[in-house]
């Protein structure tokens, strides 16, 4: 009897130290990603505009192929990207005019055949084609736009294969009037990307480092479920601004105070938050509460499990399985519905606010 019962003590000894082994391995690969994630500086758009030259545009604005819903009221904008009060870890003192945008935003297909316009200098990277008005893209540019790539591979590079030999094309306008006038985007439009054309169009401004990883992760994520189903607008959104306010460093400045609301138990039960397919028509508040518990569900699947699985779930969306049965697959049980996955994620947002409370 005594030697059963250590036989058992050495195996439960056993099973913990390969469960311990495990964890360190994982999140020591996440800390070791952390060293190597490149410095995203602030980017200061003021800089001094060469003189134009006299050209005419060739490409005249066109409407969307579809209605352009009216941007909300002045004030009560949904600022997805960090305005100029909030620039990275640390917030900017420089008082600027808030910009509205919606994420949703997306290059119509006329947008997304445009070819450069007259007076557009050409530059080359290595993983970039960036289009310049006026003057060639600055080295500043050029070093924001593949450190921004760097970081962004980190999390992206098993979606977006192609970018080791294919290059993305930037157009870059020195302000929003000329890339209202030269694509027909809406007043409240501070970017916009054709995931299928490999394109990002934007403009100078202090927002440009988490306009640039908030679009990129589109077109590097959403493009790996061209080949199939479309990835759903919770994943998509969420997705997108994990890697805006982790890799690019950008967080947007609501983002905070509605982590606290879910925090606090609340938030949209899970069925709903994934049924979402627009929020177009929604109140701010509803809107910057959906993308916060988009962005956090999305974190708890690729923070807290293994890497592995999330990409086995993403790739059994694709193949067109229902969410709950994607879940299942890449996650294995308890993931056997939905709902679990709501209470195993709101049991780590618990676990989150003790240890706030407990930290002096």
């Amino acid at each position: 009897m005594d030697v059963l019962l250590r036989l058992r003590v050495l195996i439960w000894i056993l099973v913990i130290s390969l469960w311990g082994m495990m964890v360190y391995q994982y999140l020591g690969e996440d800390e070791k990603e952390i060293a190597v994630m490149k410095r995203i500086a602030p980017y200061d758009a003021a800089q001094p505009i060469p003189s134009a030259p006299s050209y005419a545009p060739a490409v005249s604005p066109t409407p969307a192929a579809a209605p352009t819903p009216a941007p909300p009221a002045s004030g009560t904008g949904l600022k997805v990207l960090p305005s100029s009060e909030h620039l990275g870890p640390a917030p900017s003192a420089r008082p600027t005019p808030p910009k509205i945008r919606r994420v949703e935003d997306r290059a119509t297909p006329s947008v997304a055949d445009m070819p450069a316009p007259p007076g557009f200098v050409r530059t080359t990277s290595r993983h970039f084609t960036v289009f310049a008005e006026r003057s060639p893209a600055s080295e500043r540019f050029i070093e924001l736009i593949e450190s921004l790539h760097s970081n962004l591979m980190l999390d992206l590079a098993p979606f977006s294969p192609w970018t080791s030999s294919e290059r993305t094309m930037i157009f870059l306008f020195k302000n929003q009037a000329t890339y209202r006038r030269l694509t027909g985007r809406p007043v409240w439009s501070g970017g916009a990307s054709s995931v299928r054309k490999h394109k990002l169009y934007v403009y100078e401004s202090e927002e440009l480092p988490g306009i640039i990883a908030h679009e990129l992760t589109h077109i590097y994520f959403d493009g790996f479920f061209l080949a199939g189903a479309g990835d759903p607008l919770w994943l998509s959104e969420g997705m997108a601004t994990l890697v805006q306010v982790e890799r690019g460093l950008a967080a947007p400045n609501w983002l905070r105070e509605n982590l606290e609301l879910l925090e606090a138990g609340g938030g949209f039960p899970i069925e709903k938050l994934t049924a979402v397919t627009s929020t177009a028509g929604w109140p701010d508040a509803k809107v910057r509460l959906w993308y916060a518990q988009s962005y956090s569900l999305v974190r708890f699947l690729i923070r807290t499990q293994y890497r592995s699985s999330f990409y086995k779930f993403s790739a059994h969306l694709r193949d067109g399985r229902p969410v709950p049965e994607a879940l299942y697959r890449a996650y294995g049980a308890p993931y056997t519905r939905l709902i679990a996955l709501e209470h195993a994620w709101r049991y780590e947002l618990s676990r989150s606010q003790m240890a706030k409370l407990g930290t002096p």
